[in-house]
């Protein structure tokens, strides 16, 4: 603020405060909880239906350099008995981040999924899309089993794979 005022305050000064408050938070509800357990159920929680402007744009999704994992729902990080994550990297984030393609590419994760939860569960996998646009061209396809199942307090894990048609992809000027 300035003073008696109110100012803009977002970006990544915005951002860090809160995401190490809400990290704070899942430690206070799991002392026991690693790094990767926390950042897993922020990252996996997170609300991605974020709008550019919806009183300027409405409907107009962000662009995901914006909003990143999502914006933080503490509550529903410390409600989910069900995280994910790359088991190699152990990073939630299922990216696979800028890759220089011309012709293909074949690419893939194991993720890991965690049922904190005192009841065995099925979980349904859907790989979709940000953008309409980006489904349409069939420029990258992702493929995962369908159904996923986790006993209570253990972990299980699955292959996603992503194939991508370079020559499908619009040319890109940076």
């Amino acid at each position: 603020g300035f003073g008696t005022e109110e100012g803009a305050f977002g970006g990544t000064s915005g951002a860090a405060p809160m995401v190490s408050g809400s990290a704070a938070l899942v430690l206070s509800a799991y002392p026991n909880a690693t790094p990767t357990e926390v950042r897993a159920r922020l990252m996996n929680t997170g609300e991605t239906n974020i709008q550019t402007n919806p009183a300027t744009q409405p409907g107009v999704l962000a662009p995901i350099t914006r909003i990143g994992g999502g914006e933080v729902r503490v509550d529903d990080a410390i409600a989910t008995s069900i995280v994910a994550w790359d088991r190699k990297s152990g990073f939630p984030s299922l990216s696979f981040g800028y890759q220089a393609i011309n012709t293909g590419g074949l690419f893939w994760k194991t993720v890991q999924v965690t049922n904190y939860g005192s009841k065995d569960r099925w979980l349904n996998v859907t790989p979709g899309f940000r953008y309409a646009d980006d489904a349409a061209s069939g420029a990258v396809n992702v493929f995962a089993p369908s159904k996923v199942f986790v006993r209570a307090g253990k972990s299980s894990s699955f292959n996603l794979v992503m194939l991508v048609d370079g020559r499908k992809l619009p040319t890109w000027t940076l």
